[in-house]
């Protein structure tokens, strides 16, 4: 997902750059300065799946963690297992099943969420080869909007999916949040590493540059 992410955002960046005139300031000391068509950036790509690969592992026993901490019942009447003809009620009372999830939820944004948005930025600076200095500088830019917009995101989209979305298609619901939420994360990344660039230069290292090694 990280990567599927990471091809999107890249997609639209290429699919702008290729639609929007670009504008030159001939005071600008990089105006003389040739731009190379924009092409898509492989590497990025492969940090990101990277990314992905190191990190999905420690997100399942996380949640299989949870999932043995706080044991729910289907908060949904008639939900249907793949497969099944009939529904299979819930051996759970209601009352425990909400509990378990709003404590599974508590625990997950307050433990979780933080541990994993320094594993990624960090991660991410790590393998673009930032020095100490920038890593720091990436940190307090980009680590406080990302924990935010995580918390914007998946408190409420794990509720939903846990109280209202139907046990045949909690995984698929996952996936598709999982791929908006990476898509973000490819986003925002991009976006910061352009913002601790000069303007001039940022345009030249933007995503689809081939001058670009993020």
């Amino acid at each position: 997902m990280a990567a599927t992410g990471n091809v999107i955002v890249q997609s639209f960046v290429l699919w702008s750059e290729r639609t929007t005139p670009a504008v030159i300031d001939s005071t600008s000391p990089v105006a003389d300065r040739r731009v190379p068509a924009p092409s898509f950036n492989l590497q990025q790509t492969l940090r990101f799946f990277l990314y992905g690969v190191a990190f999905t592992p420690i997100s399942y026993r996380w949640h299989a963690f949870l999932n043995k901490r706080f044991p729910m019942g289907d908060l949904v009447a008639g939900s249907l297992k793949l497969g099944a003809a009939a529904s299979t009620p819930s051996k759970t009372p209601l009352s425990r099943s909400t509990s378990a999830v709003l404590k599974r939820l508590a625990v997950d944004q307050t433990v979780f969420a933080p541990l994993a948005t320094f594993a990624f930025v960090g991660g991410m600076g790590a393998m673009e080869g930032l020095s100490l200095s920038e890593l720091a500088e990436r940190f307090r830019v980009q680590y406080p909007a990302v924990l935010l917009a995580g918390y914007a995101l998946w408190p409420a989209a794990q509720l939903v999916n846990f109280s209202l979305v139907p046990l045949a298609y909690r995984i698929p619901f996952s996936s598709v949040v999982s791929l908006v939420w990476h898509t973000y994360l490819s986003w925002t990344n991009t976006r910061t590493k352009s913002n601790d660039l000069p303007q001039e230069v940022a345009q030249l290292d933007a995503p689809g540059s081939i001058a670009t090694t993020a």
